[in-house]
């Protein structure tokens, strides 16, 4: 019996008693591989003196002080650090707004575009659309744009209305272009294109941004979508002058071999929202990017977000944030998560012949393994099965730890889990993790059957 309330009251949880790497040990004596970072937040793994040194370097100054009457030397270092990491288009008068976590991110970045249409005196504009399949938040209005059906549900009379379009979610394209269409730009396109029939059937007016992840995370498992597909995005927000807001709370800052996932396809957003791997875990940490066109709007009228939280831009997160950066820039992670994704998505390959993957997606060090009944059929497992979970808990038996997600096909059916280890894991390690995944993986295969031609 304990006091704490747990995620699942009828669980049971290990306590965790250290980490060190990308190891983490609990009060039993058990170790586990982090293979997915957490919840894809460990970048950087456990233990770092470089990250603790700068955590106490910042208590032994000053612990916290309340954003409305002091920033912090730590804060004004990571906003510049980080705006300068920012494309060139959208980094002239950019700023940054700390906070906490990515629900809070999404929230902000949410009401920083209405915002931005209040102070040019454009009150009608409130629309957000987003897609179905996607995660943004748990808060009331992140999870308004979340398009998970089974995360919705408990709470949908207190959301606002849907106003979400389809994703470009390839392995399962029903876009009627025929074979092959998805290895072509015609279906990215099609899809994007939702967003204009959207916006217009909604009138233009009403309508202030479009919220993305650019390759999504927990819900479809890292999908990435076609090339074309975020480029015509931005010409339909030009096009009707909305904002394009970027959920990088998962892909940004190197987690997908480049410092935001958007770009990869060469678009740039008006805000960008970046949470979990900020600080790689040491301390919690969100921001909110605004552009220069953004930052102007406020600027150009009072100066006044009406907005904040009480740990806003805490001055030890901002410090673990600003440490973290430094240790990415230093040893050059970025470039080599790049450079080592090909090797990754390689031993990932070996994984096939359990019989039950359908597709593995993905970029840099962020894996999606999507598991199917009947691989040539794309058939998925009865729900009932729960065989995402059942992946998640055999690893777990053997000392990996994975990031499981189901219910992204309709709601209910669908199941992946999500490779994605610190930036600093070694090659051997690398090895262990694929190892031990096709352990777990036959363990669940020879439980659940595949019925997989092959």
């Amino acid at each position: 019996m304990s006091e704490f309330f747990f995620r699942n009251l009828k669980k049971n949880y290990p306590t965790v008693a250290s980490a060190k790497g990308v190891r983490i040990t609990d009060t039993e004596g058990r170790t586990y591989l982090d293979g997915c970072s957490g919840a894809i937040v460990a970048n950087l793994g456990h233990g770092l003196p470089e990250i603790n040194n700068a955590i106490n370097e910042q208590v032994q100054k000053v612990a916290f002080a309340h954003t409305s009457q002091f920033v912090s030397e730590a804060g004004l270092e990571l906003a510049k650090k980080v705006v300068e990491m920012t494309p060139p288009g959208f980094m002239k008068g950019a700023r940054a707004y700390f906070m906490s976590g990515g629900s809070e991110a999404v929230e902000t970045a949410i009401k920083m575009a209405r915002s931005y249409f209040v102070h040019q005196g454009d009150n009608q504009r409130t629309i957000c659309f987003s897609r179905w399949q996607s995660y943004h938040g748990s808060t009331l209005g992140a999870l308004s744009v979340t398009g998970h059906p089974a995360r919705r549900k408990p709470y949908v009379p207190m959301l606002r209305s849907p106003s979400h379009i389809s994703a470009d979610y390839r392995y399962r394209c029903m876009c009627g272009f025929g074979p092959g269409c998805c290895a072509s730009d015609e279906c990215s396109i099609a899809r994007a294109d939702e967003l204009e029939a959207a916006i217009v059937f909604a009138g233009p007016e009403n309508v202030m941004a479009f919220i993305a992840e650019p390759i999504v995370g927990a819900t479809l498992g890292a999908a990435v979508p076609g090339r074309a597909y975020f480029p015509r995005i931005r010409e339909i927000c030009d096009k009707y002058g909305i904002l394009l807001i970027a959920d990088e709370v998962m892909t940004g800052l190197g987690r997908t071999g480049t410092t935001f996932g958007m770009n990869h396809f060469d678009a740039e957003p008006d805000i960008i929202a970046l949470g979990k791997g900020m600080a790689a875990g040491y301390q919690p940490l969100a921001a909110v990017l605004g552009s220069g066109r953004v930052v102007k709007a406020f600027e150009d009228s009072t100066g006044v977000f009406e907005h904040g939280f009480t740990y806003s831009a805490h001055p030890v997160s901002c410090a673990a944030g600003l440490a973290a950066l430094d240790f990415v820039q230093k040893h050059g992670l970025i470039k080599k998560v790049s450079e080592r994704e090909c090797g990754f998505f390689k031993r990932a390959l070996e994984l096939i012949k359990t019989g039950i993957i359908g597709d593995i997606r993905g970029k840099g060090f962020m894996m999606g393994i999507e598991f199917v009944k009947n691989v040539d059929t794309k058939e998925p497992f009865s729900a009932d099965l729960r065989v995402s979970q059942l992946v998640a808990q055999e690893a777990m038996k053997i000392g990996l730890l994975v990031y499981p997600g189901s219910g992204f096909i309709d709601g209910v059916n669908g199941d992946h889990i999500m490779i994605a280890p610190p930036f600093t894991v070694s090659d051997d390690e690398m090895s262990e993790i694929f190892e031990l995944l096709e352990r777990a993986l036959n363990a669940v295969a020879k439980l659940v059957g595949s019925g997989s031609a092959r």
